[in-house]
């Protein structure tokens, strides 16, 4: 049962399309990547990040073609200058913290999302 137990937790971490790095001064721990998906929490309430989110779009010039939100949940659709979509979720985990959810292109660019989100960084501090 213990080696039932340890593969089941151990196996996403075997196929290569799970990291887990360290994050900056304005997360609330780390950076997950999984599948394509920059992940992170951010200190700060829903609102705040969701107005801090577009701002760094603006600031790295990528045109949002859609953005819809509420107390709860939120999502922005915005184009690379490849042609790519990047799509922002946020989900509010509590009263004073965001994750922040950044995917570019179809499979996933991991340096487009960190550089999104090292943006959306700076715009909260």
């Amino acid at each position: 049962m213990r080696r039932l137990i340890a593969i089941t937790l151990l196996a996403p971490l075997m196929s290569g399309c799970f990291w887990i790095v360290a994050g900056g001064a304005g997360a609330a721990g780390t950076y997950v990547w999984v599948n394509g998906n920059l992940s992170r929490n951010y200190r700060q309430p829903m609102e705040t990040t969701w107005e801090g989110t577009l701002h760094a779009l603006r600031v790295l010039r990528l045109p949002v073609e859609e953005r819809k939100h509420d107390a709860f949940y939120g999502i922005i659709k915005a184009r690379l200058a490849r042609g790519e979509e990047l799509r922002v979720t946020l989900e509010r985990w509590t009263d004073t913290e965001t994750k922040v959810t950044v995917r570019a292109g179809a499979l996933g660019d991991r340096n487009v999302s960190e550089r999104v989100h090292e943006e959306i960084d700076k715009a909260l501090r």
